[in-house]
């Protein structure tokens, strides 16, 4: 049997910026379907538990901006 995951890049433009850049990313877990595996995605992103690298800020920072 197959497993899917669904691998996401968030990127933001702030009013002022004309390019977006990254804020965060990340992966759903892995799944036996890629309903299960969007499902998973959609948890973490509304509930902003992606990850964050160097210079990027917290999930909690992106959704108050």
């Amino acid at each position: 049997m197959a497993d899917f995951r669904i691998t996401f890049s968030i990127e933001r433009r702030l009013p002022d910026e004309s390019s977006y850049s990254e804020v965060g990313f990340g992966t759903s877990a892995s799944a036996s379907t890629v309903d299960d595996a969007a499902y998973q995605l959609l948890s973490a992103v509304q509930n902003g538990e992606w990850e964050t690298g160097p210079g990027m800020p917290n999930p909690s920072e992106v959704e108050d901006a």
